[in-house]
């Protein structure tokens, strides 16, 4: 008798649905695809995105990584100093450290969830200039300890995280600035692109500075300091396409419908998975908490002895688990400051040291132990109990009686 599998598909709708092509034949329509002042495409994406975040400021990139490199900046990453960040985390979020002038230091993870923890950012704060703080799989990190820990400025990640809160208060809001990405995987999309918010006048006038238009810096600069900008910039050239724009404004809209399905997913795996009695941990987000839908976290209970194993069963029985990141501190661009030299001549004089693994126990452990699952943003009770009892299967054959 064969193990029980998903035979469901993984429920979806279409990415791009009837309200975003019709944005899209609209701004086509009107003959502008770029706008290199505020105009109405980016106004409203950026007022949209200030409103889901309780910010007084957005400004719109041409992705996540750029409105990371221009937050770095803004709140003063320092070539002498690095940039607190976590190893759990795509690859662009640490290299915008090095395109802010400055080095990551990397520093361990909770035991408990996937974020950065405090303590280990209090340990690193003397060698730092800014903390750069993941909310990994859309769990939203504990920002009242990292506030608390240190009192260096700290930028939020949110890519994972669109529409998450922490202890009532929107991602976003809690750093000197907030970055999302809009790249075609994440809860809201523009196909790419970036917005950054804040509430600091100053960060937001520095990040304009980096990569958008005279024009656009020519009629919103105000800090004495940054007029001589007005007319040039960095010129890095990090404006938003109009179609970008409206695509993402579309994608807000159905956020909280598409997280509200999501939510009721979730409670269905968990509650069968109860039932089953499988050894997996859940990320505990508090009361007042609400998470994003990048990815779900599960950490099991028991040893895993080959996770790689363990995934190609997963995937057998049509479990749907995505990757874990790579385990970006040991790649060759990070463990030799000489290689990095080449993109960012910067490091040959600064302090980086690369990262070793007895550093970071908790992340060696959680990319032993982890498991990350796709959650449908539709109702799908069915398929959710398909994969229950499937990954249930999977584990208590391949761990408990192991």
């Amino acid at each position: 008798m064969n193990d029980p599998a998903v035979t469901l598909p993984f429920p979806r709708e279409p990415k791009y649905g009837q309200a975003e092509k019709d944005a899209v034949l609209k701004l086509l329509d009107n003959g502008h695809l770029s706008e290199i002042n505020r105009g109405p495409a980016t106004n409203a994406l950026e007022a949209a995105f200030a409103r889901l975040t309780g910010t007084r400021h957005a400004l719109s990139f041409n992705s996540g990584t750029a409105s990371l490199h221009a937050a770095l900046h803004a709140v003063g990453a320092d070539p002498d100093a690095g940039v607190a960040v976590s190893p759990m985390t795509w690859v662009s979020a640490l290299t915008a450290v090095f395109q802010a002038g400055s080095y990551p230091v990397f520093c361990d993870i909770e035991p408990d969830s996937p974020n950065l923890a405090a303590t280990a950012v209090a340990e690193a704060a003397g060698a730092c200039s800014a903390i750069l703080a993941t909310h990994a799989w859309g769990v939203p990190a504990r920002m009242d300890q990292l506030a608390a820990a240190t009192d260096l400025p700290v930028v939020e990640d949110c890519s994972h995280a669109h529409g998450a809160l922490y202890q009532g208060r929107p991602v976003g809001s809690w750093g000197a600035a907030g970055c999302f990405s809009l790249q075609e995987s994440k809860s809201v999309s523009g196909g790419e692109g970036g917005v950054l918010t804040t509430t600091d006048r100053q960060v937001y006038e520095r990040a304009l500075t980096l990569g958008h238009h005279p024009a656009r810096l020519a009629a919103e600069l105000t800090l004495p300091d940054l007029l001589p900008f007005a007319t040039t910039g960095a010129a890095y050239k990090y404006r938003m396409p109009a179609v970008s724009a409206v695509i993402a404004r579309q994608q807000l809209r159905s956020l909280p419908d598409r997280m509200l399905a999501a939510e009721q997913n979730l409670a269905i795996l968990r509650k069968a998975l109860e039932e089953y009695d499988v050894p997996i941990a859940w990320p505990e987000i508090g009361e007042l908490s609400v998470r994003g839908w990048y990815g779900t976290p599960l950490t099991i209970g028991v040893r895993v002895p080959d996770p790689a194993e363990l995934g190609r069963r997963f995937k057998a029985a049509g479990v749907p688990v995505r990757s874990l990141y790579e385990d970006w501190t040991q790649a060759p661009l990070f463990q030799h400051p000489e290689l990095a030299a080449r993109f960012w001549p910067h490091l040959a004089h600064s302090p980086y040291r690369p990262p070793a693994q007895d550093e970071l126990p908790n992340f060696y452990r959680a990319l032993r132990q982890m498991v990350v699952l796709k959650v449908p943003q539709i109702p799908a009770p069915d398929y959710m109990e398909q994969v229950a009892e499937a990954l249930a299967t999977v584990l208590i054959r391949t761990l408990v009686t192991a």
